[in-house]
């Protein structure tokens, strides 16, 4: 009985660390994904703002200007569509990261032959593999 009660209090630690290193990895994602969105946007903010400045001074060159003010504007556009993979990239690296440590705390003999851990790992390649393509 005793035995049964340490292998359910392991499989709980277990459990909530998991949850725990999941929703630190999903932190850490949200954090780059808005960092990367602030600088994306800071740019092209900054890009138009210039722009705009040039265009008001009754310049010739205004068409050109506009020209460069849309182009300014499908790049930062672009840029901020490749943010979500960035993210998901960065989550996976930071669960792979967890998976890494706890590999080198826990010695071969305690490790599940074959079992979760070669699970856990096929459904991160997976994942990964979205996150790339």
């Amino acid at each position: 009985m005793a035995d049964t009660d340490s292998t359910r209090e392991e499989d709980l630690r277990a459990l909530l660390t998991d949850a725990i290193e999941v929703q630190l990895a999903a932190l850490k994602a949200g954090i780059t994904f808005w960092t990367e969105w602030i600088d994306h946007t800071s740019t092209f903010v900054q890009s138009a703002t210039k722009t705009l400045a040039s265009i008001n001074t009754d310049d010739p060159k205004s068409r050109d200007v506009v020209l460069e003010l849309l182009d300014a504007g499908r790049a930062s556009v672009r840029s901020l569509t490749e943010i979500p993979r960035h993210t998901a990239a960065h989550f996976i690296e930071e669960l792979d990261k967890f998976a890494a440590q706890k590999k080198e705390k826990d010695p071969p003999s305690s490790r599940p032959a074959g079992g979760a851990s070669s699970r856990k790992a096929a459904t991160r390649r997976r994942r990964a593999g979205r996150a790339k393509a």
